[in-house]
């Protein structure tokens, strides 16, 4: 009788539809490193003249996502929430510059120059799938804080060089509310 039981409970369990779990997905933010993908070097490296930008707040307790532009009073702006700690978080419309120069090997580390400053490049952690803003790999000192700032871009027009960027994703404390914030900035070749 037990093993009738058994084989019941058994059978039981197994037959019962389970409805699948799904993670939630952030749309505003790429989930994959590189929607174009990194086989694109070719087209991204070199530099670049930021033209315009938006940073993207998302209260993560009431979902509710807010949209400011980083240039609407002044010509400067941070891609920090609170404003910029490092050099690298200030941005200024029309003025900063981001220069890669990708390695001979991916995976591989090339340098990034912020504002034509050939003297103290950033590193640049290149994978078949990843690009990151690294702190310099020589040197000993510190132009990020000790992190990485992970570069996911898109190109938004091939043929005038256009791209946007999505970078430097935080989780901080705004006002009482956890939250996300990131910045998505429109870069053109020079």
């Amino acid at each position: 009788m037990k093993n009738i039981i058994k084989l019941f409970c058994i059978v039981l369990l197994v037959s019962c539809e389970k409805e699948p779990f799904y993670i939630p997905c952030d749309t505003t933010y790429p989930t994959t490193q590189n929607p174009t993908s990194v086989l694109n070097e070719n087209f991204i490296e070199g530099c670049w003249l930021l033209k315009t930008g938006k940073m993207y707040v998302e209260n993560l307790e009431t979902l509710e996502i807010n949209e400011l532009p980083h240039f609407n009073t002044s010509d400067t702006s941070s891609l920090r929430y609170g404003g910029d700690m490092y050099e690298f978080e200030q941005i200024i419309k029309n003025t900063t510059s981001w220069c890669f120069d990708f390695p001979t090997n991916i995976p591989g580390m090339g340098d990034f120059i912020l504002n034509g400053d050939t003297l103290f490049p950033y590193g640049l952690s290149v994978t078949s799938s990843n690009i990151t803003i690294t702190e310099p790999l020589v040197g000993g000192y510190l132009l990020l804080g000790g992190s990485g700032r992970p570069v996911l871009y898109e190109i938004i027009d091939f043929e005038s060089q256009v791209i946007m960027v999505y970078i430097q994703e935080s989780y901080e404390n705004i006002n009482g509310y956890n939250c996300k914030y990131y910045s998505k900035l429109k870069f053109k070749k020079y």
